[in-house]
């Protein structure tokens, strides 16, 4: 589960979703999926894409609206690249607006004010020191304004010279605050300990504070920017760890951990991936990119053996201490170690089980060259790979194929609405 991609600055691993299917596929396809959403929504409206929405193009539109351009654009993408197989309707989000869990905004002193300037707009597009996004739930928006307005006071004016970014992450019930910053020093932390104790007062319940050191000023994307030193990670206030509760599972993860933005379809992503799979308690099941174990717990009950693989170190240890809130999931074994073509055959257990399934939820540039023959090689009963970069869909396919795999089933999820891109989850069986 360890990802997906990002711009703008942080979230999750794979998926800065609010970031995302704003340009050309980089994966050969002579048209993205975001192409197709943009001719969609030209040819609906009668007008291009408006420049200051092209983080989310659809999330001024009623959400019915948002479904049916989305069906289309994924229809003519499939249509269009020849890919085998219907994809069918898409899932629709529970929460189609205020969904996200991870938010950002990039920091910078404009006079005495604090400017906090929304991911995916150039700060010259911005013209008030504050915008809230209809993406994120209404207390982020409520935690920045009192943040942006705290900092511009005199004597926070250290904070705000030393501020690269202010992440907020954790889930609808609680929240956690990151301050991204350029160096620490004294001074610096002094007044943001001032400030973490502001929010620990806060109405909207804000349980830890954090500061992320980042000398380099880079872009504080928790995939591809992660602490090289997780000591150099400071708490501010509060847990250590934040929280997921869902469909039955508890986890708890780092927080630079890869978590999915969209809390609300967790539970039917869930349920989806354990019907695609149709697991049968003589299988084995490899987890591939198994991140805190969010399906490696939840399907674990469902199969005879569950082994879960993950590089990131905090994620891994996660995944290990979850086992103690899941009993059902007792038994998991996880691996640490990088899943690439030359790893995997020494990392996963012999292939002697004559039933296995696979599930790999890659970053959003997918998973690395040779992995997929090296899996095919395994002669797996099914597969399902999840896709969180609709345009590396056709590439996967072809390696698929190779290995001797045809597509049976295809499930988008809108675990992005409002933004040009989908969750997709593509069963592979042996032809």
């Amino acid at each position: 589960m360890s990802k997906k991609k990002n711009p703008s600055n942080l979230t999750p691993r794979k998926h800065n979703a609010s970031n995302q299917g704003t340009g050309k596929a980089k994966s050969g396809n002579s048209v993205s999926f975001a192409d197709q959403i943009h001719a969609v929504l030209e040819k609906t409206t009668g007008s291009g894409v408006d420049f200051t929405r092209q983080s989310a193009p659809l999330v001024h539109l009623d959400y019915s609206r948002e479904l049916r351009i989305k069906n289309e654009a994924m229809q003519r993408f499939w249509e269009d690249l020849a890919l085998p197989g219907d994809p069918g309707q898409v899932v629709a989000s529970p929460h189609p607006r205020h969904y996200r869990t991870t938010s950002n905004r990039k920091a910078a002193l404009r006079g005495s004010d604090l400017y906090l300037f929304m991911g995916g707009k150039k700060p010259s597009r911005q013209q008030k020191s504050f915008e809230k996004s209809n993406l994120e739930p209404e207390s982020h928006a409520r935690i920045y304004r009192f943040l942006r307005s705290k900092i511009s006071e005199s004597p926070f004016k250290v904070v705000g010279k030393h501020l690269n970014y202010i992440v907020i992450r954790g889930s609808y019930q609680e929240q956690a605050v990151i301050f991204n910053v350029d160096e620490m020093n004294g001074p610096l932390i002094r007044k943001l300990k001032i400030l973490a104790q502001h929010l620990h007062n806060l109405s909207d319940p804000v349980g830890a504070a954090f500061i992320y050191p980042d000398p380099s000023g880079s872009n504080y994307y928790l995939e591809e920017k992660r602490p090289s030193d997780i000591v150099k990670f400071k708490k501010l206030f509060g847990k250590n760890q934040l929280e997921l509760n869902v469909a039955g599972c508890r986890y708890l993860y780092h927080p630079t951990s890869f978590s999915q933005v969209n809390e609300s379809i967790l539970p039917t992503m869930l349920e989806s991936v354990q019907d695609l799979l149709d697991p049968s308690p003589g299988q084995r099941l490899l987890d591939l990119y198994c991140g805190y174990g969010l399906f490696s717990h939840y399907l674990a009950p469902y199969y005879h053996q569950v082994v879960g693989v993950e590089a990131d170190g905090e994620a891994l240890k996660a995944a290990i201490a979850n086992k103690k809130s899941n009993p059902d999931s007792r038994d998991v074994q996880f691996i640490s170690g990088r899943v690439t073509g030359n790893n995997l055959p020494e990392l996963l257990p012999p292939g002697e089980v004559s039933k296995e399934a696979l599930i790999l939820d890659p970053p959003r540039q997918g998973p690395k060259e040779g992995v997929i023959p090296v899996l095919c090689h395994r002669q797996p009963e099914n597969v399902l790979h999840i896709h969180c970069n609709t345009d590396l869909i056709p590439a996967s396919i072809r390696e698929w194929e190779k290995g001797g795999y045809k597509p049976s089933r295809i499930l988008p999820l809108d675990m992005f609405p409002g933004t040009a891109n989908l969750e997709v989850l593509i069963k592979f069986e042996a032809k």
